[in-house]
């Protein structure tokens, strides 16, 4: 009885081994990034390639923001928004004027791409942790 209960934990944490996601799983997809600190609200993103579209509920109405991704590796990108999909709001032109948000992993912990985003503000990194998740 001993070993089948060992051959059976054995084979789910080989499987869980193999499944683990990595930075490319990503790229593309269906995701959300969970309300947590230095985010005030969670929202949806749908990514294609270079671009990404962001859907925040804001007053009980959708917010979509459209970016595009320069992907300097798989674990590595630059956001900016993308002027000629929308009309850019005064956070989306200060992120662009301060060449966008750059997103680096920190670890991937289970659905979850783990993050440090910065900016460079007046000659210093901002930094805001957080995660995107797949859906």
């Amino acid at each position: 009885m001993m070993k089948k209960i060992f051959l059976v934990v054995f084979v789910f944490t080989s499987l869980n081994a193999f499944a683990q996601l990595e930075c490319k799983d990503f790229m593309d997809g269906e995701f959300y990034i969970p309300k947590g600190e230095g985010i005030s609200r969670s929202f949806k993103i749908s990514r294609n390639g270079n671009n990404q579209i962001e859907v925040v509920e804001v007053n009980g109405k959708e917010d979509i923001s459209y970016g595009t991704i320069e992907w300097i590796d798989e674990c590595t990108y630059r956001l900016k928004y993308d002027e000629s999909k929308m009309d850019l709001s005064e956070t989306h032109k200060f992120i662009n004027a301060h060449n966008g948000v750059l997103v680096e992993k920190i670890e991937i912990i289970g659905d979850c791409f783990v993050y440090k985003s910065t900016m460079i503000i007046d000659g210093k990194e901002v930094r805001i942790d957080g995660k995107i998740c797949k859906m």
